[in-house]
């Protein structure tokens, strides 16, 4: 096997990184259509007058996100919180892996091109990439380990925050 050249790496790692772009947008676009209208419309007229709404048809917003929004109303938060991450992760998210297998899995190979850690996310108040929650055993392609890596997310960044 040969090895590659600079030029091939950077060509290869440029069309990974356009191409999760793309990834990253359509997941975006998708959590952001699924979760941002009944959470905008909470916030403007209330959970009680959003669940009369979809309680008579004249919108239409999925169970899970309201009995995560039922939560948030009722001030369990991080139970909300948490609700929502697993609809976006299992729901909203999985489908748009599922499109774009073959950039995950090249950017899995491209990766092992860079040295460090590049999965795993920073929390801190600084724009470094120290105090990374690292992602361990957990694999990023399963919606299950990706809820559950939210859940370090949230419990780092509570401690950071001094926060029960």
């Amino acid at each position: 096997m040969s090895r590659l050249s600079a030029r091939q790496m950077q060509s290869g790692q440029r069309q990974v990184q356009e191409r999760l772009s793309r990834v990253r947008g359509d997941a975006n676009l998708t959590i952001f259509e699924s979760v941002y209208p009944p959470n905008k419309f909470m916030q403007t007229c209330g959970y009680e007058k959003l669940k009369e709404c979809v309680g008579n048809g004249e919108i239409d917003v999925d169970r899970n996100i309201m009995t995560a929004l039922g939560e948030i109303d009722a001030g369990n938060l991080r139970t909300g919180a948490d609700l929502l991450a697993e609809h976006e992760q299992v729901d909203v998210v999985q489908p748009v892996y599922e499109r774009h297998k073959e950039t995950f899995e090249d950017l899995a190979t491209a990766e092992s091109w860079v040295p460090g850690d590049q999965t795993s996310i920073p929390v801190s108040y600084d724009c470094t990439r120290h105090d990374l929650v690292p992602l361990g055993d957990l694999d990023i392609a399963k919606p299950r380990d990706r809820v559950k890596y939210y859940g370090r997310l949230m419990d780092r960044m509570m401690t950071i925050e001094g926060l029960p």
